[in-house]
């Protein structure tokens, strides 16, 4: 029997450091979207630890809300500290997670009190006058509670990281305070129930508390998950629109290029009216050997029609989109190189075309701008196979937040109102049945569009 007290008098801290065990990585696996500092996640988790332990071994003895209300706090003010940006979800995830891991603690503890009330007895009986046995029982015993606190954890948590989107956006206080609603009203009414259920019932079945509870729990679960599904939508909505109003202002600037490329191609056709002028001056003046009046002529006539540097693409409203942003980038100091050929049947795609060209090289400037000044480039091309139409633009850049899915992060401090240069190229491509691949490698940024021609 020597092992068996042994065991009985250590279980409660057994049980307790395997809690705290999984709590501590569930709540590291619960903030590692929500911040792109390792050092931040993992001494979070460590805190949480470190405060559960020191409450649970210090004599006093506190109430297992407050307990577990002190941990989540300590916890999180240091992750604040650690990645101080965006308060608001910090606050609305403390709450999410004391939910969660209350949510665990009670679904968990109601599995397990089942799974040890139907196996227990055989394990007693088998074992009775085995205490070595009883022992190794029981260690298994507290190795499935925890797999089993374990794998509810895991799951509430994957299903609350699927939900909810928006994980990158800022927060305001009014959107935190809404979403955190069915977490406080949840532990405060878990905490109603367990009053009820320790009240004095020698008199009554309390088995129906077993079964509302459980039911409550998945409730109370339910609706944090809903709300975060509504909010969801609801920023969903809000983005369509931003993305819209912003279209419609590329829109109404490409109007504008239009605009520029006809009186463009009005001025050419200007001086091709005086180039015959000009001509004929020229041809008089060297039939009568007046060969000083002919040079002057020459060279005030070459001054005023100046050379052409502009980019011919085969599109007149592209090529005054290539010509405008190469232009801008030699005043930034950005080597341009242009091979982009517009497709001769692509007929009435110009407004489209420019949409993916303006935002692709404002991003490519911008990107570019960053380097040092040696290393600063934009290369444009393109390329025709059948009905398929590419076009590649490769930037150097001094690297690109890829983590967040097909689409990187924008670098600007207001992320409510910019990003969408590259939502619109997206779109754009799947409006002619194409699609977009980005890359990021050894510093050059490689931005792939490709549209189906027909």
């Amino acid at each position: 029997m020597y092992y068996l007290e042994i065991y009985t008098d250590l279980s409660l801290y057994i049980t307790m450091a395997l809690t705290i065990v999984v709590y501590s990585v569930g709540l590291m696996q619960f903030l590692r979207p929500f911040t792109k500092s390792r050092l931040a996640v993992y001494l979070t988790g460590a805190a949480y630890a470190v405060i559960m332990a020191v409450l649970f071994i210090v004599p006093q003895e506190f109430n297992n809300l407050f307990a577990y209300g002190a941990g989540v706090v300590g916890a999180f003010a240091v992750f604040t500290l650690l990645d101080r940006r965006n308060y608001a979800q910090k606050l609305f995830l403390a709450f999410s997670f004391f939910s969660v891991r209350w949510l665990t603690a009670a679904v968990g503890t109601s599995i397990w009190l089942k799974v040890y009330g139907w196996t227990c007895g055989f394990v007693i009986d088998a074992f009775l006058f085995e205490p070595e046995k009883q022992v190794a029982a029981y260690i298994v015993y507290d190795a499935v509670e925890g797999c089993i606190m374990a794998g509810i954890m895991l799951l509430l948590i994957t299903v609350f990281h699927k939900v909810y989107v928006s994980k990158n956006e800022k927060m305001t206080i009014k959107e935190a305070l809404l979403l955190m609603l069915p977490s406080v009203a949840g532990v405060f009414n878990y905490r109603l129930l367990l009053y009820f259920n320790s009240i004095d019932t020698r008199e009554i079945d309390i088995s129906p508390y077993d079964l509302i509870s459980f039911i409550f729990y998945l409730v109370s679960y339910t609706a944090l998950v809903a709300v975060i599904y509504f909010y969801e939508q609801i920023k969903a909505g809000q983005r369509r629109e931003k993305e819209a109003a912003m279209l419609s202002v590329q829109t109404d600037n490409i109007r504008d290029y239009i605009s520029g490329a006809e009186s463009l191609y009005r001025d050419i056709r200007a001086i091709r009216h005086d180039m015959r002028n000009h001509l004929a001056v020229l041809e008089s003046l060297h039939e009568r050997g007046e060969n000083e009046a002919f040079e002057n002529y020459l060279a005030e006539a070459r001054e005023r029609i100046g050379s052409d540097s502009g980019i011919a693409s085969g599109d007149p409203v592209t090529d005054v989109i290539l010509t405008e942003k190469q232009s801008e980038a030699a005043k930034r100091g950005i080597t341009f190189d242009c091979d982009f050929h517009y497709p001769a049947d692509f007929s009435g795609g110009a407004l489209d075309m420019s949409i993916i060209l303006n935002n692709a090289l404002n991003n490519a400037i911008e990107a570019a701008e960053k380097c040092s000044e040696n290393a600063r480039n934009i290369a444009i091309s393109s390329m025709r196979k059948k009905n398929a139409f590419v076009i590649t633009i490769t930037n150097s850049c001094t690297g690109a937040d890829l983590s967040g899915g097909e689409l990187p992060a924008t670098t600007k401090s207001d992320r409510e109102n910019h990003g969408f240069g590259l939502v619109n190229i997206k779109n754009t491509a799947e409006k002619y049945g194409g699609g977009i691949e980005i890359d990021c490698k050894d510093g050059i940024f490689t931005l792939t569009v490709m549209l189906m021609i027909k």
